[in-house]
C-alpha cells in the first residue's frame, strides 16, 4: 500500500468525462497525476477509439466504459504522468551516424585523445574523419599546436572533431584548408577562427565557423538522406523509451537535407512523437534570400499531424565556456581573437528584421541566448515586433532588470539545468567571468518572477531523461525549482503551451489526446537525488503504444473484472 500524499483527496471528486460511450482502452488501479488543478489526481482512465480520453476519475465511473471491445489494464497502483515534451532537443543529429564515428571522452588526456584519433583515421574509408567529445581547455592549457597534432596524425585526411558542447572544432591543416580558413581574412558571422601571432590558424575555430566545416564535410548526397532518415527513425525509439511524446527537433540544417528526411518519415507515418521541427537560421546567408526561402517552408498541420514546421531558431551569441557568449560587461579573460564581450551570430538589428518577417507568417522564435547582453536584445526585438510564442533558450545569465520582462511580455524561459551547472562548473567559469559564474542558470528567480519555464535536455549535448533534468533542476539549492509538481508542470503542460498545442496535450483531461506515460517508481515518493533512478515502462501516443520495456507485468482483460 503506498503512502497517500494531500492530494489524493482529489480521487474522490466527481468524475469528469466526455459523451462518447465506450472505451479502447482502460487503466485503472493507478496513481494518475493529470497537471489538471481542477482534478489533480485521479486512479482510473478511459480511452477513446479516437484516442482521446473519454473518462478520468475513480474506477467505479470509469468502467462504465467498459464493454466488449475494451482492453482493460491493471498498472498495480502504479504512477501515470501526461507524456513528457522536450522543448529543445537535437533528434537527428544525436541520432546520426554523420555526425562522425571517432568518439572521445571530455575527461580524458589530451595523449588518450590522439591514440583514438590515430586508431580511427587507420580505419576510417571516408572522405573526412568526424568525431566529438573532446575538452576544449584540455586541448588549449596543453601548449601544443591543435593543428600540428592532428597534422602528426593524417596530413592528407582531413579531420575534423566537435568539441563535448558543439560550439567548438579541432582541425587539422587539410580540413582548415578545405574549409576556406588556411589563409589570413575576416572571420565568418557568428564565429571565430583562433590564430596564433603570425596569423596562421591554429586548428581550433568556434561556433559558426564549425557549422562551415560541417557545411564542407557533409554535402548533400542520395547516401547522406538516407543517412538523415535513418538518424530520424533512430530517434524516435530513444524518444518513446524516455516517456517523450511531444519533440521540438530544435536545429534542422535544410539546407543539408535534414528537412526531407522528417517529412519522409511522416509520410510513410513512423514518427511515434509529435514533432515541431525549428528551422536552422543561418548567419552567413543572406538576409532576403534567406527569409524568402524560411517563409515559404513554415506548414503548421493540422491538430492530428504528428509534424508541423513551425519554429525558427536564431543565436545571438556562443557560450560563456568559448568566451563567445555576448555579454553587457567584458569578460575577465577571454580566448585570443575573441571580443571581449562575446560574439554575434545576428546582431540586434538582424534579429529584429527575422522576428518582424517571421513572426507575422506564424513561426515562433527559438533563440539562443546565454550571455546577459544577448538576453537584453533578444527580449528588446521581441518587445518591438509584438506577439508570437517565442522562447529564450539557455538564458543562462540575465540581469535583474530584465527578469520581470519575461512574464511582461510573454517569453518563455526553456532551461537545460544539466551536470555542467554542478558548483564545480561555475567554480570552472570564474577566471571567465568573476563573480558572475554564480548567477548561471537563473531558473528560480525567473520562475518566481511569474515567467513560463520549461525544462529540455538538448539532447545530445545532454542526456535525453526528462526524470534526469528533474532531477537536476530540483538539485540546485537556491536555483531549484520550488517542487516536483512544478518540474513536471515544465515538462508537460508549459512544454505544451510552448509548441502550441495545449488545448491537446500537456495534461491529461477528457478530450485531450491519451498520450501519457507509466514509471516503474512513485517519484512523488523519492527524494530529488532519486528521481532520475525511476524508468519509463510504457508510453501512449494518443492511446497507442509506442513502447513497452521489457517484462513490463501488465495483462489485458476483457472486462473490469
Amino acid at each position: 500500500m503506498y503512502r497517500c500524499l494531500p492530494l489524493c483527496a482529489a480521487l474522490l471528486a466527481p468524475l469528469v468525462q466526455a459523451d462518447e460511450t465506450g472505451a479502447s482502452l482502460v487503466l485503472h488501479n493507478a496513481r494518475i497525476y493529470t497537471v489538471n488543478a481542477a482534478q489533480p489526481w485521479a486512479e482510473a482512465l478511459a480511452v477513446s477509439h479516437t484516442g482521446r480520453i473519454l473518462a478520468i476519475g475513480n474506477r467505479a465511473e470509469v468502467d462504465k466504459h467498459v464493454d466488449d471491445d475494451t482492453d482493460v489494464v491493471d498498472l498495480g497502483g502504479r504512477l501515470v504522468l501526461p507524456g513528457f515534451q522536450d522543448t529543445h532537443a537535437h533528434v537527428l543529429d544525436a541520432s546520426s551516424e554523420a555526425q562522425g564515428d571517432c568518439p572521445l571522452d571530455a575527461d580524458d588526456t589530451l595523449d588518450k585523445w590522439l591514440d583514438e584519433v590515430g586508431q580511427c583515421a587507420e580505419q576510417t574509408e571516408s572522405e573526412w574523419l568526424l568525431g566529438s567529445g573532446f575538452s576544449l581547455h584540455t586541448l588549449l592549457d596543453s601548449g601544443e599546436s591543435p593543428r600540428e597534432l592532428l597534422d602528426e596524425i593524417a596530413s592528407d585526411l582531413p579531420i575534423a572533431l566537435m568539441e563535448e558542447t558543439s560550439h567548438s572544432y579541432w582541425l587539422n591543416s587539410k580540413a582548415l584548408q578545405l574549409a576556406g580558413f588556411d589563409h589570413a581574412g575576416a572571420d565568418p558571422e557568428g564565429g571565430v577562427i583562433l590564430r596564433d601571432t603570425q596569423g596562421r590558424a591554429t586548428g581550433v575555430v568556434l561556433d559558426s565557423a564549425g557549422d562551415l566545416v560541417m557545411d564542407k564535410a557533409l554535402p548533400p548526397s542520395r547516401a547522406l538522406h538516407q543517412v538523415y532518415y535513418q538518424a530520424v527513425l533512430d530517434g524516435q525509439g530513444e524518444l518513446a523509451r524516455n516517456g517523450i511524446t511531444s519533440v521540438a527537433d530544435a536545429r534542422v540544417f535544410w539546407r543539408r537535407g535534414h528537412l526531407e528526411a522528417w517529412q519522409k518519415a511522416a509520410r510513410e507515418n513512423r514518427l511515434k512523437a509529435r514533432t515541431s521541427l525549428g528551422l536552422w537560421a543561418y548567419p552567413q546567408l543572406d538576409d532576403g534570400e534567406q527569409l524568402a526561402q524560411l517563409k515559404a517552408l513554415y506548414q503548421p498541420g493540422d491538430d492530428d499531424d504528428l509534424l508541423h514546421i513551425t519554429q525558427i531558431k536564431l543565436y545571438v551569441d556562443g557560450i560563456v565556456h568559448n568566451t563567445t557568449a555576448r555579454l553587457r560587461q567584458p569578460y575577465q579573460h577571454s580566448l585570443a581573437g575573441v571580443d571581449p564581450r562575446g560574439l554575434y551570430y545576428f546582431t540586434p538589428q538582424r534579429l529584429a528584421r527575422y522576428a518582424r518577417e517571421l513572426s507575422a507568417v506564424g513561426f515562433d522564435l527559438h533563440i539562443h541566448t546565454i550571455g546577459d547582453q544577448a538576453v537584453r536584445d533578444a527580449l528588446d526585438v521581441i518587445e518591438q515586433t509584438g506577439l508570437g510564442r517565442h522562447r529564450l533558450t539557455h538564458v543562462e545569465l540575465v540581469d535583474q532588470v530584465d527578469l520581470p520582462r519575461f512574464r511582461q511580455l510573454g517569453v518563455i524561459a526553456d532551461f537545460q539545468p544539466s551536470r555542467y551547472f554542478a558548483p564545480s562548473f561555475l567554480k570552472d567559469n570564474q577566471p571567465l567571468i568573476g563573480e558572475r559564474a554564480y548567477q548561471l542558470l537563473p531558473l528560480r528567480a525567473l520562475y518566481d518572477s511569474g515567467a513560463r519555464v520549461t525544462l529540455s535536455s538538448d539532447w545530445d549535448v545532454n542526456p535525453l531523461s526528462p526524470l534526469g533534468i528533474m532531477q537536476n533542476a530540483l538539485s540546485l539549492g537556491a536555483r531549484s525549482l520550488p517542487s516536483l509538481e512544478a518540474a513536471i508542470r515544465a515538462y508537460t503542460l508549459d512544454a505544451a503551451y510552448t509548441l502550441r498545442q495545449e488545448k491537446q496535450t500537456g495534461s491529461l483531461e477528457v478530450g485531450k489526446q491519451a498520450d501519457l506515460l507509466v514509471l516503474d517508481r512513485d517519484i512523488f515518493t523519492l527524494s530529488p537525488a532519486q528521481i532520475g533512478q525511476a524508468k519509463v515502462l510504457w508510453t501512449l501516443l494518443g492511446g497507442d503504444e509506442v513502447y513497452r520495456a521489457a517484462g513490463f507485468p501488465y495483462e489485458f482483460a476483457a472486462s473490469a473484472d
